[in-house]
């Protein structure tokens, strides 16, 4: 896997080269960007009976090791993003300006959902909420930019959608093929201040009709319709500088819709994410606090569960291409039984590590 990501990175590397020596008209930036983190942390479960058990863990990781390639001449661009550690292409646009106001996207890009928290970049992230776990991230299709002075709005449609297939008997699961996925999102910018962000998501999956036959030759063929539930997503934000702080707040919103003719319920997903950052010198100390919450609709909230993550730490530029961070974490999250009591699962820990660029 090593030697294949490799090739991979020298191929692309060896097109960029090419083309920045070829092209002298246009623009050409080639970067990478690595991090590694070393984790230690202590889980605690306590049931609803039971004893309480603990388990410790330490880990050295590698986050993320990723390429880009971006391009730029007469109003056409393109972005390639891919990640080594997983071996993945990550993203692959072309871009076209049709005039100051318009600009066309196509190809394999990050999916418009939600708000400030899904905007980050991934490698900057340290805990995320329930809701930007759940969120689309990249499928391929088209988006659209239209600019209004410091207001912008984006239409997107897109694959890869929240599929059910026949296999999967309830599971969920991101699937590429079929469906849409469509998205509204306008971003803008108030006084120079404040940055608001409105993202409104709706993800239609493929619909799947047939028998699933029982593995137990008894039991009846049954006929099956899956895939025809659907997800809205809603995601509201804001950016703000104040007394040179940067302080993001945003409220997140998923509803799962039940599969048509299912005697299953919608659920809901809500997160309320507050993430403050102040740069002082070099250092930046950071804050970062999601509440979370998923509902089943089940009787006496069974199968429910809320929680509360925090990431307080700081980041330290040793130049311009390294950063070094260090945190503290705390996930806390409760399920409920048949009975409404509540499973509770703590997890507290300590994350050091190195961002390098070039």
């Amino acid at each position: 896997m090593i030697v294949k990501n490799l090739l991979v990175v020298g191929v692309v590397a060896g097109f960029a080269s090419a083309a920045v020596a070829q092209d002298s008209k246009g623009s050409w930036t080639v970067g990478g960007r690595v991090r590694v983190d070393a984790h230690q942390n202590t889980k605690e479960t306590k049931p609803v009976s039971g004893d309480k058990t603990t388990e410790k863990m330490s880990e050295v990781s590698l986050n993320r090791a990723q390429f880009t390639l971006n391009g730029a001449r007469d109003g056409h661009g393109l972005a390639i993003t891919y990640y080594a550690d997983s071996n993945e292409l990550y993203e692959a646009v072309i871009s076209h300006k049709f005039s100051d106001m318009i600009t066309a996207h196509f190809g394999k890009m990050k999916v418009l959902a939600l708000g400030v928290e899904n905007s980050y970049d991934e490698i900057d992230q340290y805990i995320m909420s329930m809701a930007g776990d759940e969120a689309p991230m990249n499928a391929t299709g088209a988006r659209f930019d239209f600019g209004f002075g410091d207001h912008n709005v984006s239409v997107q449609a897109v694959e890869g959608v929240r599929s059910i297939t026949i296999e999967d008997m309830g599971m969920t699961k991101f699937n590429p093929r079929g469906g849409l996925t469509t998205a509204l999102q306008y971003r803008g910018e108030i006084n120079k201040m404040i940055k608001p962000v409105v993202t409104y998501t709706q993800v239609r999956p493929s619909s799947t009709k047939g028998t699933f036959a029982f593995e137990d030759e008894t039991l009846p063929d049954q006929p099956v319709n899956l895939g025809n539930g659907y997800r809205t997503i809603i995601g509201v934000g804001a950016q703000m500088a104040v007394a040179g702080a940067a302080i993001d707040l945003e409220y997140d919103s998923i509803k799962n819709h039940k599969q048509k003719g299912s005697d299953g319920k919608d659920d809901d997903i809500t997160s309320l994410v507050a993430q403050v950052k102040y740069a002082v010198g070099a250092s930046t100390p950071f804050l970062k606090i999601s509440s979370d919450a998923h509902k089943f609709g089940e009787d006496k909230g069974e199968g429910d569960v809320a929680g509360m993550n925090l990431a307080l730490g700081v980041e330290h530029a040793l130049d311009t291409s390294c950063r070094l961070h260090a945190l503290y974490y705390s996930k806390a999250s409760g399920t409920k039984d048949d009975a409404g009591k509540e499973e509770k699962m703590t997890t507290t820990g300590f994350n050091f590590g190195v961002t390098a660029s070039m």
